[in-house]
């Protein structure tokens, strides 16, 4: 069929789908894998609940593990456990003496002797070893000048110091008496040179939002900084303009001219773009659900691959997935859309049902007509009277989206296509089976990708 000359098929994809791929998360996650095992990958991902419920867990590990911090432990901590290991701390009997075990056993009570010191050393190192190089930047620097503040007491001068800045002290900033205090003794000599607005620039920066790098293909753009897409701020173009947009180290997204998009999160966890109208093309290699598009009808959710989305002046959408898999979300539903399929939406109506690009005109027709013009029975007569082999794909997402008397036809019409696994009954497809819809997908995937 022409459609197959469309995908870019892997003869290893049947086989993926046929075991597990745990030990290779790790490496999946920290993009070891070549681009074809990942999206392979992405796709088990889908339909394994076992395999995303690992991948999830290493994925918060790993998240978890970027936010700690280095620091050195305490000298005390070091001689303490010095003198452990040099059989200097005698034990004391009173929680030790009630266990016979560690009595009778003096290397095991020093080595949770030593657990114990080494318990205290990560608490220390995970809550006052940060502490304490925050106070350490906080130090007050004023030129010349010997300041002695009680902790109590609040001033000025302590306010402006503790922003990290050598700050001018002007002689006209008086001490309200209400702050005044006998034992604070601020010396004369102060050195007025420093800018008046060195603070606002400190400040500006540390407020400094994220970004991402941004590349004008044509025309101009007008940024805040240039070169730079800061979370919360809109990137519009006109008809002569194009951009290019680096999605922190996952991918790019270029903007087609006349479209208008918003950075709307960018952290470890989550990559989420708004698109207001216009066309966005995207490549994103990246575990699945990075990276996310917000459209006024829907929301696309990126597992690993390359697509196309369009916007109207209407707010609705048009998705075209070209490589690896998209998965379009809206009150509760979802459409899986893999590579050569194409999701329509429209706003008020919610998701339409994925349909091959080698659909039938009256294939599509009939399908749009289902969605979103109350076409009823009469359309989807037309749909299992035009549907082929690769048109798989709508009939199985129609299994859920039609009344029980007619899943019936769905199922008889999707069944004549691709015969359904031995553990999969009529009966429990009539009654939306996770596990057998789930397992029946798996086989469409095949025939979609062989």
């Amino acid at each position: 069929m022409k459609f197959s000359r469309l995908i870019r098929a892997n003869p290893q994809q049947k086989k993926m789908n046929e075991k597990h791929y745990k030990e290779k998360l790790s490496a999946y996650l920290n993009h070891e894998l070549p681009k074809e095992e990942r999206q392979l990958i992405g796709g088990h991902l889908l339909q394994c609940e076992s395999c995303r419920k690992e991948h999830d867990e290493i994925k918060l590990g790993a998240a978890l593990a970027s936010h700690l911090k280095r620091a050195d432990a305490p000298q005390a901590a070091w001689n303490e456990i010095e003198k452990a290991l040099d059989g200097k701390v005698k034990t004391k009997g009173s929680l030790i003496s009630h266990f016979s075990f560690f009595g009778s056993r003096p290397f095991v009570a020093t080595t949770a002797l030593l657990i114990g010191f080494g318990l205290i050393t990560v608490i220390y190192l995970g809550l006052a070893g940060n502490k304490s190089q925050e106070i350490a930047k906080n130090e007050p620097t004023i030129q010349n000048a010997k300041v002695e503040i009680p902790q109590t007491v609040s001033t000025p001068n302590e306010i402006l110091a503790n922003q990290n800045v050598n700050t001018e002290i002007s002689p006209n900033i008086q001490i309200p008496a209400q702050n005044a205090n006998p034992n604070v003794q601020i010396l004369p000599e102060v050195n007025p040179v420093q800018p008046k607005n060195r603070l606002n620039e400190i400040l500006t920066a540390q407020n400094k939002l994220p970004s991402w790098n941004v590349e004008t293909i044509a025309g101009n753009l007008t940024l805040a900084e240039k070169g730079k897409l800061n979370v919360g701020e809109f990137l519009e173009t006109n008809s002569n303009s194009r951009a290019k947009i680096q999605v922190a180290n996952i991918g790019q997204v270029e903007i087609a001219p006349n479209s208008r998009v918003q950075l709307v999160k960018t952290n470890s966890n989550e990559h989420r773009l708004s698109l207001e109208r216009g066309i966005l093309q995207a490549k994103i290699l990246a575990p699945p659900r990075l990276f996310i598009v917000d459209t006024p009808s829907a929301v696309a959710v990126d597992l690993g691959c390359e697509y196309t989305l369009e916007v109207d002046a209407a707010g609705n959408s048009k998705l075209h997935v070209t490589s690896g898999f998209v998965a379009l979300e809206r009150d509760g539903r979802e459409s899986i859309v893999p590579a050569g399929a194409i999701c329509l939406t429209k706003k008020g109506r919610g998701l339409g049902t994925p349909f091959s690009g080698d659909s039938s005109i009256g294939f599509q027709n009939a399908l749009f007509r289902f969605d979103f013009a109350n076409g009823g029975s009469e359309s989807l007569q037309t749909i299992i009277k035009e549907s082929n082999l690769y048109d798989a794909l709508t009939l199985w997402h129609l299994l859920s989206r039609t009344q029980k008397a007619e899943r019936g036809k769905v199922f008889d019409a999707l069944a004549a296509h691709i015969k359904p696994p031995a553990n999969i009954t009529r009966e429990g497809i009539l009654r939306l089976n996770k596990k057998m819809l789930d397992a029946w997908w798996k086989e469409i995937e095949n025939v979609w990708f062989e």
